[in-house]
């Protein structure tokens, strides 16, 4: 799915409950064709962020590394499973704290998975901590030219739980991302070029 050159675009809602405020923005996520610099077992790819300045003017207490136009970061795709890190910027820091989009492709409908991840630098107060994720497999469904997963996951990171909902097409790539987080903020995130182009 992933190709040197594809582009998947996507619209994004994100309601923050501090204000009660919803901003709609778009985000596209673009297959370099390089290995990542952090790990050259991933492929390189890279988030391009259309911030608006009243979107940063809502979020200014939330980043911490500044507003950026872009971030490289790395996808991993074989015949086990799917994997890539989500926007984790601007005002998308909270994503960093959910569970990365996580297909395990071998999984059956009802069956679970876990993985842990430790926080990196450069994420606030979230910075060297341990999340520990969980994955349900809630639906698998086939057709002639497709299969869609739907993913239930949810992580604990010092008590606090966030949750993820999202599908995966084994044509289209990650078509949602449904996202509720421990501070009642949450994030829609729907792909909206269905092919996808090259």
């Amino acid at each position: 799915v992933f190709n040197v050159g594809k582009k998947f675009d996507y619209s994004v809602q994100y309601f923050q409950s501090d204000k009660k405020i919803t901003v709609n923005e778009s985000l596209k996520f673009v297959i370099s064709g390089q290995n990542w610099k952090q790990d050259k077992n991933q492929k390189e790819a890279i988030w391009e962020y259309s911030t608006k300045k009243k979107t940063q003017k809502v979020f200014k207490n939330q980043f911490s590394l500044g507003w950026m136009a872009f971030d490289t970061t790395g996808v991993i795709e074989n015949d086990q499973k799917t994997w890539i890190h989500p926007p984790r910027h601007n005002q998308y820091l909270m994503n960093e704290i959910a569970p990365f989009p996580d297909v395990r492709k071998k999984y059956k409908v009802g069956e679970t998975y876990q993985s842990i991840l430790f926080i990196g630098n450069g994420f606030g107060i979230w910075s060297g901590k341990k999340c520990k994720n969980s994955y349900n497999v809630i639906s698998i469904d086939i057709a002639q030219t497709d299969t869609v997963w739907t993913i239930n996951s949810k992580s604990e990171i010092d008590g606090k739980v966030n949750i993820l909902i999202f599908k995966f097409s084994s044509v289209r790539g990650f078509i949602l991302f449904d996202y509720t987080f421990f501070n009642g903020d949450k994030e829609t995130m729907i792909l909206k070029n269905k092919n996808c182009v090259q």
